[in-house]
């Protein structure tokens, strides 16, 4: 259920997103990053589920911390300015 709700929008939403993005490119990566996060995100509660459930796999189980701390990192991590600006 987790990852239907995290998952790649319909195809009327992946229609607005390439209008606003204008580039087939960036609208692939935006569809393959919403799946990924929602595969990682449904991965993590499945391996803490099973460790209260029973049937704990202590691989899956650090497998999922370590996604868990890599995401906790990039929510929490300092904000750095850039030095100069570049524009083509």
């Amino acid at each position: 259920m987790i990852f239907n709700l995290l998952c790649a929008p319909c195809f009327a939403a992946i229609g607005a997103i390439k209008r606003e993005m204008n580039s087939p490119k960036w609208t692939w990566f935006a569809i393959a990053y919403q799946c990924g996060f929602a595969w990682v995100i449904a991965f993590i509660v499945w391996q803490v589920g099973r460790l209260f459930a029973g049937g704990m796999n202590i691989v899956g189980l650090v497998l999922a911390l370590v996604m868990l701390a890599l995401l906790c990192w990039q929510l929490f991590k300092p904000y750095q300015e850039a030095q100069k600006l570049t524009v083509k």
